[in-house]
């Protein structure tokens, strides 16, 4: 079946790009029609109210990530989700964790499973690293930041995941013990972490 060049243009769009916003295309010229068209022909497959992929894209960790990030823009990937991408828990799961603030609006629920956290202040802004996945942007709290936010919502986790999120992370020095310390104050957690790890003589 021929395609128009608008199915073209959105066709040689999304192999750039791992994830379409049905709100991104009219900058492209693109009609809601033509994506409709695109869905229909099996050019693009839906997961999400407005997020679009190729078919064949498997909708792994790294996907949802991204997915979750472009549904909520100011939210930052956070706990197991985070440990996950800093390679510090393997437990698959089809769970995104984000942390949103205190005062923002909780967005609107979404075929994405994404769950929320809220935090104010340091404890939202520190520790937060910009990075892109498949050119995409993401914002996840850094290895350091999320095990002291695994440690204050340490009943969100199971305690296996936590304590060898907080070993390997000293292991594999992916972060300083002067680091951990220094978001455990923030997250008033740092006689949890000296607990939990039982590592007080090296911290």
């Amino acid at each position: 079946m021929s395609r128009t060049p608008s199915l073209n243009r959105l066709a040689a769009l999304i192999e750039r790009a791992p994830v379409i916003r049905s709100s991104e295309l009219k900058k492209f010229g693109i009609h809601r029609q033509t994506l409709k068209r695109a869905v229909d022909r099996g050019v693009l497959k839906r997961i999400d109210w407005g997020l679009y992929v190729r078919p064949e894209v498997p909708v792994d960790l790294k996907h949802r990530v991204i997915l979750a990030c472009k549904r909520v823009p100011q939210g930052v990937v956070c706990l197991e989700s985070a440990l996950r991408l800093h390679g510090l828990a393997s437990a698959e799961s089809d769970v995104i964790w984000m942390a949103i603030d205190n005062t923002a609006r909780r967005p609107t629920p979404t075929q994405l499973n994404i769950r929320f956290v809220r935090f104010s202040g340091q404890a939202l802004t520190q520790g937060v690293i910009n990075t892109r996945i498949g050119g995409e942007p993401v914002r996840v709290h850094s290895v350091a930041k999320t095990v002291a936010d695994c440690l204050k919502y340490r009943r969100k986790l199971e305690s296996a995941v936590l304590s060898k999120a907080v070993d390997e992370a000293l292991r594999q020095t992916k972060c300083t013990r002067e680091r951990l310390l220094h978001f455990a104050r923030i997250c008033r957690v740092e006689k949890l972490l000296r607990f939990a790890t039982k590592v007080s003589s090296r911290i």
